[in-house]
């Protein structure tokens, strides 16, 4: 299992403890106290996520697991403790005592090693494996847009191709391409189940696959694109509120209310059209006024 990977090097511990708390977690504060709550599926993740914490947060602390109230077979670790440090290990807020809209950049940043530990954490806080028309995909469901977002850029770091996507309640983040999940699963030291896989793919493997068309397939990834960037939109819009400039609002709403449209379609959608190259513009800087309004210090 995931959880019984052995590796407690402080930046990797931090890593897991930040992800499983953003992905799966609440943070609360409470009489001047920090009160965290992190839901896991399997004990073993829920006591790896507690040792983690009682590791790294040389304070008093008053952590207990149980299960869960309304939901069979999964676990609850809750945590107190007096302050704002804890928030401020777990990553739940960033140097300045602001909400975390993804993941702390310090783990953003940490590169592959670090990476490793988030995928780890994902996983087991909130991932499945899928099983489906002969292909298997690893799914980790996120609270967030800008949660999913940083677990693409951590597995991209670790050479895996993975994708947000936004459903009507909810976000995830998706690793279908098959040697992506083999590589995913072998670094994170699960090479047992990236076998099992593997063979469960040559046994449901059907020559009529191959007939899919090129065509279909990037219609496929330009769809998955589009309502990842729709969902991009919709949070950029919602932190901007009425900051909005007027010309970029009006692109934005259109590319979330039209997720499938390419650039070119919206474009041919406002007065005077626009050329797909300008669309794009408008649409990267609305997202970078929107990240520049939460973090003062990120450049434009």
């Amino acid at each position: 299992m995931l959880s019984d990977v052995q590796d407690d090097r402080p930046s990797i511990a931090r890593a897991i403890v930040a992800t499983m708390v953003r992905v799966n977690g609440d943070v609360r504060f409470v009489d001047g106290d920090t009160v965290i709550r992190v839901e896991c599926p399997v004990l073993e993740a829920t006591w790896l996520l507690r040792r983690l914490v009682d590791g790294i947060y040389d304070r008093p602390l008053d952590m207990s697991v149980v299960p869960a109230d309304d939901r069979a077979l999964r676990y609850v670790l809750r945590v107190r403790a007096r302050g704002g440090d804890l928030a401020r290990m777990v990553g739940a807020l960033d140097r300045r005592g602001r909400r975390v809209q993804g993941l702390v950049p310090a783990v953003v940043a940490g590169g592959p090693l670090v990476a490793g530990g988030v995928w780890r954490a994902a996983l087991l806080a909130a991932g499945r494996v899928v099983l489906a028309h002969g292909v298997a995909r690893l799914q980790v469901d996120c609270p967030t847009m800008p949660v999913a977002m940083a677990l693409v850029g951590a597995a991209r770091s670790l050479g895996v191709r993975a994708m947000a996507r936004e459903l009507a309640t909810s976000h995830m983040v998706v690793v279908s391409d098959a040697a992506s999940v083999d590589t995913l699963l072998s670094v994170l030291g699960a090479r047992s189940a990236s076998e099992a896989l593997r063979q469960w793919r040559h046994r449901t493997a059907h020559p009529a696959a191959i007939t899919i068309s090129l065509q279909a397939v990037n219609a496929e990834r330009a769809t998955v694109a589009g309502h990842a960037s729709a969902a991009q939109i919709r949070w950029a819009l919602q932190v901007l509120g009425d900051r909005t400039p007027e010309h970029l609002q009006t692109i934005g709403r259109l590319r979330v209310d039209y997720p499938s449209l390419s650039l070119s379609e919206l474009g041919r959608l406002v007065e005077p059209p626009l050329n797909k190259d300008t669309v794009a513009g408008r649409l990267r800087r609305l997202r970078e006024h929107a990240t520049q309004l939460l973090d003062p210090e990120s450049q434009l």
